[in-house]
């Protein structure tokens, strides 16, 4: 029988948190690159969460999985944290290790804090 669950695609778990994590280090490095020129604290706080978020997001991962390839091509932090945020909803959360739903509470409250 055909699985209609729109949720699934061919990345499982552990494949989603990896792209989590490399889109959420993108996020952090293009967030800091921008507080450099631009004094807004916003941006400042943005990084911190994202800092927080990505080693958290590297923690969950099985030491089997590189997070050093490809980084994604674009540069705005929020719309790489959104990106995140949907790769979390592929899959159940059970699917998941134990701790993801600290690393999903920190990216919905940083989009909360953040999002336009």
């Amino acid at each position: 029988m055909m699985s209609t669950d729109p949720r699934r695609t061919d990345l499982d778990a552990a494949d989603s948190l990896t792209t989590v994590a490399r889109l959420l280090a993108r996020a952090l490095d293009m967030a800091c690159d921008q507080a450099a020129t631009d004094p807004s604290p916003a941006l400042r706080f943005l990084g911190l969460g994202l800092n927080l978020a990505t080693s958290q997001a590297l923690e969950l991962l099985p030491v089997s999985h590189d997070v050093d390839e490809l980084a994604p091509v674009e540069t705005d932090p929020l719309k790489l944290l959104r990106a995140a945020e949907e790769l979390t909803r592929l899959h159940p959360i059970e699917d998941f290790p134990p701790g993801t739903s600290q690393l999903i509470a920190t990216i919905c409250d940083l989009l909360n804090e953040h999002a336009p």
